[in-house]
């Protein structure tokens, strides 16, 4: 695939950046790349990149490879803007940057003022004119993002990459990567070893990731070809955790007779109630959950029998799924508190999301049911692999490199998403709770008729992200904005913040 040649970029104010393309919903074709140039990072340009990378990925089929390169993307630019920033720095300071004395002096200055005055050195890139150009373009055989910003790096800078990109070639998977780093290098290098490492979990080689410095440019390349074939070479940590799944108890016979009771015509919420008061623990999770701010309605609950009659027969069935799952899990395993608290707070916002797309009783009831169970996985990897987990996390949430299930997926080998659908179908839940399992950190994948339960779970997961600034509104793709009733980024963050002010203060 040529290099794009030079072309005439107009600056478009609703993309926040100079571009070739008309609009966002411009045509894509065969070796008719989209080409956009910018110097710092903003809400606007993030939006643009991230869509058009959404809009090439489902075109071509090839949306299976979104959170590794989406992460490689974000990595590259980052770099590329930080590059440019340190000229700015020592061109200011009358420093050469080509001097290794010199450049070891300055750049521990560097990191310290770039981290208390990002935003003011970053708007003085445009007045020295360093951008950042990026292109997406594809053929029948491959599609290129390319990144390049107008400096060249010195031969110093360029040897730390190229021993970090062979660095990453040496490791089976991302714990290695996480044992081997040292504290020094982790805060200089994880970052490009750990994208690099989850493009190749994805099925994309060592070669889909290139790098050239010269001339007064440096260029970053990522390629997907048009099929992907993806390997996986953890089967043995895989084994050893489902291995795991397959010793957890089967689901309570007695939350099952309930669940059946409910089915009979004659059915009452006295007769169920009757069933349920036989087990303490059951009893008092139901008076939990109808005096949580996703249930509550009006005063406190403080008897079985008007919790019920507040929830409903029907709606209790679907939620007796939680409820089991809360009764067997939380004595078992140390992190479950802390999800199960999360995932009322997205049976809230999830809640607040159904209504707004207009649900009926019935669907906003599964919808309520499924976010509760959604992390069920989570509870059980964090018990299982707490080491790697918890650097999983603190890594995705400094660095902004991506969700954790790539991550999870390069260290661990499954994802938490994966490992609950597997434990949803060991209980034998109905499909729509076990595929919400599945795919809410990757809802572009599900299929079709299960958006309406995985798009609203996915941006109640996004809410509470963006709420703890470890994530941005820009990354959600528009089309599942559009499935929950959303018209745009900003209607949605309004959204965000109205009903996060009305669940803090319940």
């Amino acid at each position: 695939m040529a290099s794009p040649k030079a072309v005439s970029l107009e600056y478009k104010q609703e993309l926040g950046l100079h571009t070739n393309i008309d609009d966002i919903n411009h045509p894509i074709s065969e070796n008719s790349p989209f080409h956009f140039k910018f110097f710092q990072i903003t809400d606007e340009v993030e939006n643009t990149l991230y869509q058009v990378l959404d809009r090439f990925l489902l075109q071509l089929d090839l949306i299976i490879v979104r959170d590794s390169v989406l992460a490689a993307m974000k990595e590259t630019v980052t770099n590329a803007i930080k590059a440019n920033a340190k000229r700015v720095f020592f061109k200011n300071r009358a420093s050469n940057i080509e001097n290794e004395e010199e450049y070891e002096t300055g750049i521990a200055e560097f990191k310290k003022t770039y981290l208390e005055n990002r935003e003011l050195i970053e708007d003085s890139l445009q007045r020295n004119n360093f951008g950042v150009f990026v292109s997406f373009i594809h053929n029948k055989s491959l599609m290129r993002i390319r990144i390049m910003n107008n400096v060249q790096l010195t031969a110093a800078e360029s040897a730390r990459i190229k021993e970090r990109i062979d660095k990453a070639k040496t490791y089976n998977d991302l714990a290695d990567a996480f044992v081997d780093m040292s504290s020094e290098q982790e805060g200089a290098g994880l970052g490009l070893i750990m994208t690099l490492m989850m493009l190749r979990n994805d099925g994309l080689g060592d070669s889909a990731f290139k790098f050239e410095s010269g001339e007064n440019k440096t260029v970053f390349m990522i390629d997907i070809p048009s099929k992907v074939t993806k390997e996986n070479q953890q089967l043995e940590k895989i084994d050893h955790i489902v291995s795991q799944i397959d010793n957890l108890p089967t689901f309570p016979k007695a939350i099952k007779d309930i669940q059946d009771a409910i089915d009979k015509p004659n059915s009452s919420i006295g007769t169920i109630a009757e069933m349920i008061k036989r087990d303490i623990a059951l009893s008092a999770n139901i008076l939990k959950l109808s005096n949580s701010a996703a249930f509550r309605r009006g005063g406190r609950v403080e008897s079985l029998d008007r919790a019920i009659q507040l929830i409903g027969l029907k709606e209790l069935q679907t939620l007796l799924y939680s409820l089991g799952t809360k009764q067997m899990l939380e004595d078992k395993f140390p992190a479950f508190t802390a999800i199960w608290e999360k995932s009322n707070e997205s049976a809230y916002y999830c809640k607040a999301i159904g209504q707004k797309m207009g649900m009926n009783k019935t669907d906003l009831s599964n919808l309520m049911a499924a976010s509760l169970l959604h992390d069920i996985g989570e509870i059980l990897l964090l018990s299982f692999d707490q080491k790697h987990m918890s650097k999983i996390k603190t890594y995705s949430n400094s660095r902004e490199i991506a969700s954790t299930i790539s991550l999870e997926e390069s260290a661990i080998g499954i994802t938490h998403s994966k490992l609950g659908a597997m434990v949803g179908e060991k209980w034998n839940f109905p499909i729509l709770y076990t595929k919400a399992m599945e795919f809410h950190h990757r809802p572009l994948l599900a299929n079709d008729v299960y958006a309406d339960i995985v798009f609203p779970i996915y941006l109640s997961d996004m809410m509470i992200s963006i709420n703890a600034k470890e994530a941005k509104s820009s990354e959600i793709p528009t089309e599942i904005l559009k499935v929950c009733k959303f018209q745009s980024k900003s209607e949605f963050d309004s959204f965000r913040t109205k009903i996060r002010e009305q669940f803090l203060a319940f």
